[in-house]
This record gives C-alpha cells, sequence and structure tokens, in this order.
C-alpha cells in the first residue's frame, strides 16, 4: 500500500490525517485507522466531520471516540476547537490523546498557549482582553514575522494575519477600509 511504502520509506514516524469518512452513509474512519496502524502509521488525526460537510455543522467528538477504541495509537482530536473548554470537552467525549487546533487559530493564535496554559493548571490564558492588548499582541505578531521571514517575505505573511485578525475581531470593517488597511 502507499502508506507501508512511505513508513517503509522514511526514517522519522508517518501520522495520517482523516475525516470520520465521505458522508454520513460511509462513516469509515475506525476501518482506515485500524489499517493505516496495521500498515506502521504512528499516529492517527481525525476531523469530527465527513468530507461532504466540509466545515458546515457540528464536529461529531463522539464519533472520534470510536477510532481511538478500534486502534492502539495515539489518536488526535480535530474539529470545532477554538477555546480551552472546547478542549476539555473533545478530550473527554472522544478518549483521544491530544487535540489540534485548525481554523480557530486563524486570528487567534494566542488558542495554543490558552490550552496549554489550562491544561497545565494556570488561571491565566493568555488571551488579549482589551483593545489595547489585541493591538499589542498584534504589533508584536507583524514585528516577529518581519525579523524571521525578512521585510519582503514577512510583510505578505503579514497581511495573511492581519485579514484574519480584522475578520475575527473587527468584522464590521468595510471591504473598502479592508482592502486599503492590507495593501498599504
Amino acid at each position: 500500500s502507499l502508506i507501508e511504502a512511505v513508513v517503509g520509506a522514511v526514517s522519522v514516524p508517518v501520522t495520517v490525517k482523516m475525516r470520520l469518512g465521505w458522508d454520513e452513509s460511509a462513516l469509515n474512519a475506525p476501518m482506515l485507522a485500524r489499517r493505516a496502524e496495521q500498515a506502521g502509521v504512528s499516529m492517527v488525526t481525525v476531523h469530527g466531520r465527513t468530507r461532504c460537510q466540509f466545515y458546515r455543522g457540528k464536529a461529531d467528538w463522539r464519533a472520534i471516540a470510536r477510532v481511538k477504541q478500534a486502534v492502539s495509537i495515539p489518536v488526535v482530536a480535530n474539529g470545532d476547537v477554538g477555546s480551552p473548554e472546547e478542549a476539555a470537552a473533545i478530550l473527554k467525549l472522544s478518549g483521544a490523546d491530544a487535540v489540534m487546533i485548525g481554523r480557530a487559530h486563524y486570528g487567534a493564535p494566542w488558542i495554543a498557549g490558552g490550552i496549554a496554559a489550562v491544561a497545565a493548571g494556570a488561571n491565566t490564558r493568555g488571551i488579549p482582553t482589551t483593545p489595547q492588548e489585541l493591538t499589542d499582541y498584534v504589533v508584536s505578531h507583524y514585528e516577529d514575522m518581519l525579523a524571521l521571514y525578512g521585510f519582503e517575505s514577512g510583510l505578505r505573511q503579514a497581511r495573511k494575519h492581519l485579514g484574519w485578525y480584522l475578520d475575527r475581531h473587527a468584522p464590521g470593517v468595510c471591504a473598502e477600509q479592508r482592502k486599503r488597511i492590507l495593501t498599504s
């Protein structure tokens, strides 16, 4: 199989990411995870929706539990993880070994740190709570991207992230203002 070929050709652990199935009539993730494990995969990540759902509806965290029960390798749960509370809930309902943050991270890159802080017993999440804290975070993120990638590439990266910040924290910004902000 393709997975066996990859596992045999590399010296690093091979992981796979899948959805619950193609649609509600083909929920085959437990079987696919078993086959991947038999082929030598070290870990499987499961998004709690079907392919046909795309990102509509709620992720089915309990369905991820069926995958966890089907294999002995670590299972990572994914889908609708946007807060420490959601991370705790998905772990409880799925029995997964870890969570993966996806689109919720766009415009809120502190989510991973918040989840880790709460999991470690901290009472803070590192989440900006005031407009000034958010502004400081965005400016720091921008400066970090310029330092890491250089001006040209850093600016392109920063514009993408700034768009996500605007979408999440300033949804009322009109298209003309948004374009001016992202192209100036």
